[in-house]
């Protein structure tokens, strides 16, 4: 049996990975051709593939004998996991500074692997002046950036090291949230200075080929299914994978789409959705059931019991978490495939989905 191409698991990297504008190779390269620090901030709703944009360029990364890639996580003694890691890359002469890096990787008593070591911004900044003098840089990638103490540690010695003109660059991913979240939040302005990559929905075209080749059937039937995901990443992996099973090695039969679509749907909804709907505040999620139906700014304005002013805050933060998307004159349309579906489930007090709204 022929292995299945497509993968719906989260933070997996799919092999089949749309990039038609070569956003990675593009990314890439920018970052090569850099001669100062910055900071990249990808961002997108649940499911758009940001982990899987972000492995792909940190692979690219990973075979230039000039880069030093470095993964770090959002917890507790992320400057010394990243100092630690840059002495183990770069290999400086042993200084005095460095005594208690190398008694953690040595699995010494004293330091917490959770705890920041002593003087780690000196570390930090003595492995950069190395590092220059190598004619190295370094990458660094945070996967799901939060308005956490370990980020704001971070952001306050990245911005000391980016004044001093060091090799450095850091990729993050976070959910639009953030950005909306943090306006007033001194320590974390680099990520609102953060050159934005945002994960645009994928072009419908571009799905209904990949699934014509794969399924050996028809452009119409192709197109069909494409449609099925209006270029979510997540429903593209997600609905392909379903199809490819329920073949299980047969011919291509229109008939499957009719008999996947309920446990697509279900799925969409528990893995992606309710996630996505849970995480939003309480008038984030008004706004949502109350765009159902195809409702005009000034009707859903009625429905929420608030003038128009302020339910416009809501119509732009919904835009910019790339929920909804201008469809006409005070219209919105959602962005994601049976989101109006899930949204009258969870007014249905009978629906598993049924959140009390």
């Amino acid at each position: 049996m022929k292995n299945n191409p497509f993968n719906p698991t989260f933070g997996d990297v799919p092999a089949l990975f749309l990039d038609k504008d070569q956003q990675v190779s593009k990314l890439t390269t920018l970052i090569q051709n850099s001669p100062f620090a910055r900071s990249f901030f990808i961002t997108g709703v649940r499911g758009s593939g940001k982990i899987a944009f972000l492995t792909r360029v940190s692979r690219n990364f990973q075979n230039d004998p000039n880069c030093y890639t470095i993964d770090l996580l959002n917890k507790e003694g992320i400057l010394t996991s990243l100092a630690r890691q840059l002495y183990d890359l770069s290999k400086p002469k042993a200084t005095q500074i460095f005594d208690s890096i190398k008694s953690i990787s040595l699995g010494g008593i004293g330091i917490s692997r959770d705890t920041e070591a002593p003087n780690v911004d000196q570390m930090l900044d003595h492995l950069m002046i190395h590092i220059k003098k190598q004619h190295k840089y370094v990458v660094i990638t945070i996967d799901e950036v939060t308005n956490s103490k370990p980020i704001r540690d971070f952001a306050q010695v990245f911005n000391a090291l980016k004044r001093k003109s060091y090799p450095i660059l850091v990729i993050m991913t976070g959910l639009p949230d953030l950005i909306l979240d943090i306006q007033n939040n001194e320590k974390l302005t680099f990520l609102l200075r953060s050159e934005k990559i945002n994960m645009v929905p994928l072009s419908v075209a571009d799905i209904s080929i990949n699934y014509m080749q794969v399924f050996n059937c028809s452009l119409e039937e192709a197109g069909k299914l494409a449609k099925m995901t209006l270029g979510y990443s997540y429903a593209f992996q997600l609905l392909g994978f379903l199809i490819f099973e329920k073949m299980n090695n047969q011919p291509f039969n229109s008939t499957l789409i009719d008999t996947v679509t309920p446990l697509y749907q279900t799925l969409l909804f528990e893995n992606a959705y309710q996630k996505i709907f849970v995480g939003l505040s309480e008038l984030d999620r008004q706004y949502l059931i109350a765009v159902n139906g195809h409702h005009k700014l000034i009707e859903i304005s009625k429905i929420m019991n608030k003038n128009k002013v302020f339910v416009s805050q809501y119509r732009r933060r919904a835009i910019e978490r790339h929920l909804v998307y201008p469809s006409g004159y005070g219209y919105v349309d959602y962005t994601l495939p049976f989101f109006a579906q899930y949204i009258e489930q969870i007014q249905n007090l009978d629906s598993p989905y049924y959140l009390g709204y």
